[in-house]
């Protein structure tokens, strides 16, 4: 193998991964180099920290040096011959997607990083392999697999349509109500909470510095993190095929077929919902995307949603009738947000006895009387809110209470379906089921509502049947 021709990362990845890793090192022995007492001296904490950052230095390059990748006809080969060797093959028509990254330092060198992708759970994650080449190498070589994986017509670099129109206009304002208000109700809250009560300690007493640190980690630190991941979202299409940029400091581009699609969510967290927005978002296997899932639609109206909803998937769409849910359930939510209420007034009723009147005792009647109403909330929306149907090949399942997620899945793509009933449910004919595919992170399940028994044992039989039968037909997925 080694008289073919080869290709290697281009020298700034060597200049990345020494970045990240002084960094990491750095921050480290800073906290020992000036943490003083009785500890080593600093002259030897440098000295350990030099010591490391060549020995890394060193690693870095060996292993830049000693991997090689083999682009064949029909399939990559990447060869590793450091201390422990190593030969990944992964066939192109296997590939899933290719996807484009650039960190600050591929930016200041003019270097692209391709990431590829297998149709599988097992790095669902995690891309099998990836090549950092200058950005004409590695456009021109992203062009030439792409032709292998989706059949398009091989083009040059120019003709690539990096001026398409966006099928979706998305501003940076979009960008940043979905970046803060598109997070979960309760990760949003809290956030909230801590940041009022961090405002209010510093106004009574010591500033709190445990509030203001989990405001910090919890809520603004993520928000903030997704709206630079997704400043300059573009979403285009060519053919069968997506592509999806953003990024202001590192960018990134996915591409994925349509037909590789397992299901699409439509989210709609609570404060989203009371002015009408939504977020659009899909399942593709092999995206290898440790943000999240590829996002087709960053918050917009829900009308803007599902429109190119219906444009990208229309196949996906469920037009039976929503079932809803078995009386039952709504006993079980009314139990569950009685017992957390009464959880919450025995709390203020013990701490009463600790606490003089005033101030404090109206904070905890307060408490109270929010857990409760935010309860019966749960208890009201869980029950209304959940739906089944079933359509052709298609499954819909609403599942969520304050926070909405429509979920749309082909039948074909859901590896089992899971019915339970405890003694309550069966005395009553009832039931909830779980339905677990592949999905971005490798394996995803969704957990219904409670309905009908014979209404969910009728999915499962209708993925057994349409395999038997010869309705699923594997190839469309390819």
């Amino acid at each position: 193998m080694s008289e073919e021709p080869f290709l290697r990362n281009h020298w700034s990845v060597v200049a990345s991964n020494l970045v990240r890793s002084a960094s990491i090192m750095g921050a480290a022995f800073l906290v020992s180099f000036y943490s003083g007492g009785d500890g080593m001296p600093r002259e030897m904490v440098a000295g350990i920290f030099a010591a490391f950052l060549a020995l890394m230095t060193v690693a870095i390059v060996i292993i830049w040096k000693k991997t090689k990748f083999y682009f064949r006809e029909d399939e990559i080969v990447v060869e590793r011959t450091t201390l422990f060797r190593s030969t990944t093959r992964i066939q192109y028509d296997r590939l899933a997607s290719v996807n484009v990254e650039k960190d600050v330092v591929c930016r200041l060198l003019g270097a692209t990083k391709l990431s590829f992708n297998l149709n599988s759970s097992v790095n669902a994650a995690r891309a099998e392999a990836y090549i950092v080449l200058k950005d004409p190498d590695a456009e021109a070589l992203r062009t030439e697999i792409a032709s292998r994986m989706f059949g398009e017509r091989r083009e040059s670099v120019q003709a690539e349509p990096q001026e398409e129109t966006s099928l979706v206009d998305v501003s940076v304002l979009d960008i940043f109500l979905h970046s803060f208000l598109g997070m979960p109700t309760p990760q949003f809250v809290g956030g909230m909470a801590m940041l009022l009560y961090s405002a209010y300690s510093q106004f009574t007493s010591a500033l709190s510095i445990v509030a203001i640190l989990f405001f910090i980690m919890d809520f603004f630190l993520p928000a903030v993190s997704s709206f630079f991941r997704l400043y300059g979202y573009r979403i285009t299409r060519s053919g069968d095929t997506v592509r999806i940029s953003s990024g202001f400091f590192s960018t990134r581009q996915d591409s994925f077929k349509l037909s590789k699609v397992n299901f699409v969510k439509v989210r709609e967290p609570f404060i989203c919902r009371l002015i009408g927005k939504a977020i659009l978002e899909v399942e593709v296997v092999g995206t290898a995307n440790s943000s999240g899932v590829p996002l087709l639609c960053p918050l917009k109206s829900k009308g803007v949603a599902m429109a190119l909803f219906r444009e990208l998937l229309p196949e996906f769409e469920c037009e039976a009738a929503p079932s809803r849910q078995k009386g039952v359930a709504m006993a079980g939510s009314i139990f569950w947000a009685a017992s957390v209420s009464a959880a919450a007034w025995a709390v203020c009723i013990l701490l009463s006895g600790h606490v003089a009147e005033g101030l404090y005792m109206g904070v905890l009647a307060a408490f109270a009387i929010a857990v409760t109403a935010v309860s019966i909330g749960w208890a009201v929306l869980s029950y209304r809110e959940r739906r089944f149907s079933m359509d052709g090949s298609i499954l819909m399942l609403v599942v969520g209470s304050y926070d909405r997620t429509t979920n749309y899945i082909l039948l074909d793509k859901i590896q089992f379906v899971e019915v339970t009933a405890g003694p309550i449910l069966r005395m009553h004919g009832a039931a909830r089921c779980n339905v677990s595919m592949l999905s971005t992170a490798g394996s995803a399940s969704v957990r219904s509502g409670v309905f009908a028994t014979e209404v969910l044992e009728r999915l499962s039989s209708e993925v057994l049947a349409r395999i038997l039968d010869g309705r699923y037909d594997f190839r469309r997925f390819q």
